[in-house]
């Protein structure tokens, strides 16, 4: 696949995952509805304030009643950005903005709710979209390039995420359940950000899941060029004390995110789902040169992850396909015979899971449901 018809396919599915909505509307600053005026259908939210995406165009997350009390946060995917060469305008490696209007509305995998097999189809949810290259864990604006190329970029995700997360404590107080979950980018956001949704309900069953988002971890990728200009160790959770004794970007990994969490809230279940070769993650991990092949690095990180605590579960698939909940291959893609649906069905519940590993790992498993 030539690189520009890959940052096409990718800029369209991550276009496609900001909405995932059958219908919307948007709702100006000052003007933000409670729970009490949401519906079937989903209501666009502006919270305005310190949000933004990264061009400075308003950020909107999506709020959806459902039928019964547990309660689905999506965050969205959409790339990462952090230099000159992967945020200007020639070689964008992420959605800088949140356009509804040019968005051909999906409704697949999760967000199929006329699919009687989909786990998620009484849930509350909301969707907190991605537009400012820091995988929801920046607060910074930054100047990159110079001269007809330069360009500022506001890596506001975590501002973005916590508006949306305020509301949500807001309107939905006491869930029976929370499925925290994201794709991509938004993978990344999940972990980061569950410690703070954990903490806001503290007698509540909780699970989190990452789709896609496990590879970024590997000799030679040098995560602090990424980390230091979002900003992100000041916003790491100053509660869980092997995060708060992070001093610098140099000493974090993604997968901390993981371990530091999983060990402070041993009864909440922590997971990861990915693909062996993954081309997306392949295509992020090969832009610090000198990494090893990503299908080198997955399985040993998400082992180690496995091995440092008790209540963390992957479930490893073959092929290339990037990411899985929003897709109808939810229903059908699988691994040793059992479907990614019913593994994250029993994950949702409360239910005991246990690791799916692919064999062979070449193509992708298909399951009748």
């Amino acid at each position: 696949m030539s690189h520009k018809r890959f940052t096409h396919h990718l800029a369209l599915a991550v276009m496609a995952l900001v909405l995932l909505v059958a219908a919307s509307s948007v709702t100006a600053q000052g003007d933000l509805p409670t729970r009490d005026d949401l519906s079937g259908r989903w209501t666009w939210i502006a919270p305005g304030g310190e949000t933004t995406c990264s061009d400075g165009s308003p950020f909107q997350f999506a709020a959806r009643e459902g039928t019964g009390d547990d309660l689905l946060i999506y965050f969205s995917g959409g790339g990462a950005c952090w230099s000159a060469l992967t945020c200007g305008p020639l070689n964008r490696t992420f959605v800088p903005t949140i356009d509804p209007e040019r968005i051909e509305l999906a409704a697949d995998g999760i967000f199929d709710f006329d699919n009687p097999a989909n786990p998620f189809g009484h849930y509350d949810m909301i969707v907190i979209p991605y537009c400012t290259g820091d995988v929801f864990m920046g607060d910074t604006v930054r100047d990159y390039g110079a001269g007809s190329r330069a360009v500022t970029i506001r890596h506001k995700g975590y501002a973005n995420a916590s508006a949306a997360l305020a509301w949500t404590y807001a309107n939905f107080p006491a869930p029976a359940s929370v499925f925290i979950t994201g794709e991509s980018a938004g993978g990344l956001g999940a972990s980061f950000h569950a410690p703070a949704i954990i903490e806001h309900y503290p007698h509540t069953r909780i699970a989190v899941l990452g789709d896609s988002a496990g590879g970024y971890s590997a000799p030679g990728f040098d995560l602090a060029m990424v980390l230091e200009p979002w900003g992100t160790i000041a916003l790491l959770p100053d509660w869980i004390p092997a995060l708060a004794a992070i001093e610098s970007p140099a000493e974090l990994a993604f997968e901390d995110l993981y371990t530091a969490a999983a060990a402070h809230y041993p009864d909440v279940m922590f997971a990861q789902y990915n693909t062996l070769y993954d081309a997306v993650q392949a295509f992020f991990l090969s832009l610090a040169p000198g990494t090893p092949p990503f299908e080198d690095v997955l399985p040993g990180t998400l082992d180690a992850i496995a091995q440092a605590v008790p209540n963390f579960r992957y479930f490893l698939a073959g092929g290339a396909e990037h990411t899985v909940l929003h897709r109808p291959e939810f229903y059908t893609t699988g691994a040793q015979g059992v479907t990614v649906r019913d593994w994250v069905a029993a994950l949702a519940a409360g239910e005991p899971v246990e690791t799916i590993l692919c064999e062979p790992c070449d193509e992708v498993e298909h399951i009748r449901p």
